[in-house]
């Protein structure tokens, strides 16, 4: 069963869907509506009807009864044949028909009709046990309903019974118009409101149709292609401001997959053909002991440094899908002082660290711990042995700002926008050494990872200062 109503519910569009939702729900509605109208106007017949035989009642027995406590001879007959007789139910099929029947059995009437016959009716009628109440009765192919009355006499007996009666027929002959009215109206309206629907629905996910035509144009060969929509910001507009958003970043990523390519596959041809070519001469017969033993060295160095470069080419591209890591309270000086611990190691140079106190940030330690390190030794290889390297840290209200310089031959002005680049490596003195070129990118990537931002620029006593930029953390309470 679960297949079968999934099947078939597969096969019908969205617009088919919201279609019909919107028509089972205004079906529902006009249902309703007209069920409350129909019922509405019926109970309201009913009520005038009952109202218009209580008036008729009320006032013959209020005028019946106020002659008969005044005079003990009042002749009832006579009062209600001249009354009955102004009250013609011949005239009009909405005049009542009014009777009254006395003790002795006689009635007396302004229609021809003879309600006191129908069966239902007789024991309403009775003057001996008659009491105020609206009956209904069937007399021959007609429904009626009539309010009854007992008229008192000065004794306080009943001394007739009086009844007014009108057909239910005209009233349900309106009711039934009515509710074929309604039926015909909510049809019409049902399929009005489901063809609207219909057209409304397929009119606002065309859009998306659109969408789906142009995601399904799109391959790695044609990224640049976007979804064209001027149409209002609504839940579409959102949608496809979406899809471009994600198409923009899809095409970056590819875009700078192959760059990544591109780059590591140059950077990896140099060291091969040069270990290729000393292979070669290794094989040479005339060579000899030492100077095979100074091309194998020159091999192992190659290879090294292939080692270096693929490992740092996975690094980054770790960190580019690697997922955050969890973030802790940091003392900034103490994270200098343990960077520039690490550093000695690096290479032989002095290190200073000078940093405000109560400086703290959030961040992961082992990253900002790279980061620092991968600063320093860029700066080893650049600046002569003996000189100072200096990590400093100043705070705003905001950020903290971390900087590492040198004291070095500085960074060539040209240069000082390409140097966090992957695979970049500067010319002149400064481009002077064996590192992979993506020292810097893994930095810049690190500081990104913590909502930062790293700049290099060159000091104006000499040398090259890099300076990251952090959101400042409160100081922990004790």
């Amino acid at each position: 069963m679960g297949p079968a109503t999934v099947s078939r519910r597969d096969r019908l569009t969205t617009s088919a869907r919201v279609a019909l939702t919107v028509t089972f729900v205004l079906a529902l509605g006009v249902t309703a509506l007209s069920s409350i109208s129909y019922f509405s106007v019926r109970q309201r017949l009913n009520v005038d009807l009952d109202r218009a035989l209580l008036r008729e009642t009320e006032a013959f027995a209020t005028a019946m009864g106020s002659a008969a406590e005044r005079d003990p001879a009042f002749d009832l007959r006579a009062a209600a044949r001249t009354y009955l007789e102004t009250r013609s139910a011949a005239a009009s099929v909405s005049r009542p028909v009014l009777l009254l029947r006395l003790p002795t059995g006689r009635v007396i009437s302004n229609s021809d009709v003879l309600l006191e016959q129908a069966s239902a009716n007789r024991g309403a009628l009775d003057t001996t046990s008659a009491v105020r109440a609206y009956v209904d009765f069937m007399y021959g192919s007609e429904m009626y309903r009539a309010a009854v009355v007992p008229i008192k006499g000065a004794t306080g007996t009943n001394i007739g019974v009086f009844e007014a009666a009108l057909p239910l027929g005209p009233s349900r002959e309106l009711t039934s118009q009515l509710l074929r009215i309604l039926a015909v109206a909510s049809t019409l309206v049902v399929l009005l409101g489901a063809l609207l629907s219909a057209m409304a629905a397929r009119t606002s996910l065309a859009p998306l149709r659109h969408v789906a035509g142009t995601a399904g144009r799109i391959t790695q060969a044609r990224l640049a292609e976007r979804i064209a929509y001027d149409g209002p910001a609504d839940e579409v507009g959102s949608l496809v401001d979406a899809v471009n958003d994600m198409l923009d970043r899809l095409e970056a990523a590819f875009r700078e997959q192959r760059r990544f390519l591109a780059d590591a596959s140059h950077e990896l041809r140099t060291p091969l053909a040069i270990v290729s070519g000393h292979i070669e001469i290794v094989t040479r017969e005339d060579l000899s002991p030492a100077e095979r033993a100074d091309e194998l060295a020159l091999v192992a160095d190659e290879v090294a440094r292939m080692g270096r470069l693929v490992d740092d080419m996975l690094a980054l591209a770790r960190l580019e899908v690697e997922a955050a890591r969890p973030f802790q309270l940091l003392e900034v000086e103490t994270l200098l002082q343990e960077a520039a611990g690490r550093g000695r190691v690096l290479g032989e140079r002095r290190y200073r660290v000078e940093s405000e106190p109560a400086l703290w940030i959030y961040g992961e330690p082992d990253q900002l711990m790279q980061t620092l390190l991968n600063l320093i030794n860029n700066a080893v290889p650049h600046t002569p042995e003996g000189s100072e390297i200096t990590l400093s840290a100043t705070g705003t209200r905001e950020t903290v700002t971390i900087s590492i310089a040198d004291e070095g031959r500085g960074i060539r002005p040209e240069d000082l926008e390409r140097v966090f680049d992957r695979f970049f490596r500067a010319s002149g003195p400064r481009g002077v050494g064996g590192g992979s070129g993506l020292g810097l990118a893994i930095v810049r990537r690190l500081v990104e990872m913590h909502g930062g931002r790293v700049e290099a620029a060159n000091r104006p006593e000499g040398g090259a200062v890099f300076t990251i930029t952090l959101a400042r953390a409160p100081k922990p309470t004790d």
